[in-house]
């Protein structure tokens, strides 16, 4: 029996995100469809489970609050009649 070469996206029992392991096709196919790991040398599937990046909450949120203000608001303001 051959084994499937995968990358895990997630810790997995003494497994850490980002380490290469085989596994039979049974094992390797369960992790994969779980997101736990995507196969090696594969495009993730189109479920994006396992090769969407893990972010912390709020991080989208801290990035829009810290772009550019809108000067819109502020241009009726500068100009005097």
């Amino acid at each position: 029996m051959s084994k499937i070469i995968i990358t895990f996206a997630k810790n997995w029992r003494g497994y850490a995100a980002g380490e290469i392991a085989g596994f039979d096709e049974t094992t390797a196919s369960a992790l994969i469809e779980s997101g736990y790991a995507e196969e090696l040398g594969k495009k993730p599937s189109k479920s994006g489970k396992a090769a969407k990046p893990a972010t912390k909450p709020g991080k989208d949120a801290k990035a829009q609050t810290s772009a550019a203000p809108d000067d819109s608001a502020n241009a009726a303001d500068d100009e005097k009649p």
